[in-house]
């Protein structure tokens, strides 16, 4: 996914399609732990140039594997990511006040997509992914916890507060005394 500035300048006054797939998982869990693994990402798309620029309209399609934000368990994410990405190719003659800030820089002359597809996922993962399997789930609870209404917390207080069988000739006493 690397052009050079001259490659693109022969790509001028048409439109170029894109069809790849590629692999950035090591990428992509070495700069966010969250992700576990990623599926190879399918980029379509089309490239455009003209004198001054190339626009690159992008179309990401894969899978990444999240923890469950209630139930840690490896739950799949679907991406559908739809991008237009704008590279100067006449970067020098431009003063560094009119850069628009979505416009990118060729870099040593060499146009790179990776880190953009790579950002551009980074950037779309959501704070939380809830699995199937928690979501269908009516109460919430692990190891020694579980959520639960004010009810519910209530009921459980009640079921608490039953005499030890041993103790129940005091429970007796002390029940006569609050009367």
């Amino acid at each position: 996914m690397k052009w050079t500035v001259s490659q693109l300048q022969k790509m001028r006054d048409s439109e170029v399609e894109i069809d790849q797939t590629i692999d950035i998982s090591k990428d992509l869990t070495n700069r966010n732990s969250e992700i576990r693994d990623a599926s190879p990402i399918e980029i379509k798309g089309n490239i455009k140039v003209d004198s001054q620029e190339a626009t690159f309209h992008l179309q990401l399609k894969g899978t990444l594997i999240l923890p469950c934000a209630r139930t840690l368990v490896d739950t799949e994410y679907p991406i559908d990511i739809s991008s237009t990405e704008i590279y100067s190719l006449n970067m020098n003659k431009i003063s560094s006040d009119d850069i628009d800030e979505n416009v990118h820089e060729p870099e040593n002359g060499v146009v790179d997509l990776i880190p953009v597809i790579e950002e551009l996922i980074l950037v779309n993962i959501p704070m939380q992914v809830f699995s199937q399997e928690a979501l269908n789930r009516d109460t919430l609870s692990g190891k020694d916890w579980n959520v639960m209404t004010e009810e519910q917390y209530l009921d459980e207080k009640q079921k608490d507060k039953k005499v030890d069988p041993r103790l129940a000739g005091l429970a007796a006493l002390l029940d006569n005394e609050e009367e």
